[in-house]
């Protein structure tokens, strides 16, 4: 089948420059071709964010940092006072390098990178823009300077393949989880502890719902309204589970344990009544009836007077005080 364009569309047209369809059609998403061709079309002189946002559909910020996009490559140019909008969050360091580098130690939290360094990466590995364009489709919306950020950092310091940080998206996107904030915290725990195989990526996931799963029964108990673990309290459940082999009802107990002592719900808390548990070999609650019995039968005896009734002191203390307490010498008050 071939196609030609209608004659008729002809009456009305505008230039768009060659360079955008040679060198970066493959390299860009839609939103970012959309604000391009709405300049090209309206006005490239000092452009309305307002007016091309609302035209477009999209949000105010997103349009800035595609706009951004178009002046590091090129294409559009900052001139005096008809400068294109720019986030304050993706201005381009005074000193840039070539490529991410990834800081040491890795507990020192990397920097953001570029746009311009973005920008280079996509252009030297296709991987990335593969990454992004498939992030698109997981998360069902367009990803900005934000979310390319967050998967860069994700990728290259934190070392998750693609195809990692895709199984990784998708089960936060089935949990309602897609925000970039927590698919950062998800994927930094990902990276900090190695899970960068497709095997690793389906066992951690298993785990996840396991954890899920175990909220759910914690939360009712406990009376937590929350429908999910955060990423801090999903990594108490999987050690509880996982590690250490408790089930629902060992940390219910835990839990009531923690409730004895303090009224705010601590994780901490009962993250340490569990270890201890743990390293004591406790495995179910009747191993902890049969140790508190043990306890208990370890306790001093009652003692008894003379007279055989028990007494309301302990008696060897009240000798000891008596022959070894210091004397005081307090005169009786007159009635």
């Amino acid at each position: 089948m071939s196609y030609s364009v209608n004659p008729s569309v002809f009456k009305s047209i505008f230039a768009v420059p060659t360079d955008i369809i040679d060198k970066h059609i493959r390299l860009v998403n839609g939103d970012q071709l959309k604000v391009l061709l709405w300049i090209l079309r309206n006005s490239t002189d000092n452009p309305d964010i307002a007016e091309m946002s609302k035209a477009l559909k999209m949000n105010a910020s997103d349009v800035a940092d595609y706009l951004q996009y178009w002046v590091l490559t090129g294409i559009l140019t900052e001139d005096g006072n008809q400068s294109v909008p720019v986030i304050t969050q993706v201005e381009t360091p005074k000193e840039t390098k070539p490529e991410i580098k990834i800081p040491e130690p890795i507990s020192v939290a990397p920097s953001k990178p570029s746009s311009k360094e973005i920008i280079e990466r996509i252009e030297e590995s296709p991987e990335i823009g593969h990454l992004f364009n498939e992030a698109q489709q997981l998360l069902g919306k367009t990803i900005g300077y934000d979310g390319q950020c967050t998967l860069l950092l994700l990728h290259d310091h934190y070392g998750l393949p693609t195809e990692v940080l895709f199984m990784m998206i998708d089960y936060c996107v089935s949990i309602g989880k897609s925000n970039y904030a927590y698919l950062e915290a998800v994927g930094k725990d990902w990276g900090t502890r190695e899970i960068d195989t497709l095997d690793k990526a389906a066992e951690q996931i298993s785990i996840l719902k396991n954890a899920n799963s175990l909220w759910k029964e914690f939360a009712l108990n406990a009376g937590i309204t929350n429908p999910r673990p955060t990423v801090k309290q999903t990594e108490y459940l999987r050690r509880w589970s996982s590690e250490w082999k408790f089930g629902i009802n060992m940390i219910i107990l835990a839990y009531e344990e923690m409730a004895n002592h303090t009224s705010k719900l601590s994780m901490a808390y009962i993250d340490k009544i569990l270890m201890n548990w743990h390293e004591k070999g406790f495995k179910k609650p009747e191993d902890i009836e049969k140790a508190s019995e043990e306890q208990n039968s370890k306790v001093k005896p009652v003692q008894k007077t003379g007279n055989g009734n028990e007494a309301s002191y302990d008696l060897d203390k009240f000798k000891e005080e008596s022959l070894y307490g210091e004397l005081k010498y307090e005169r009786k008050k007159k009635q």
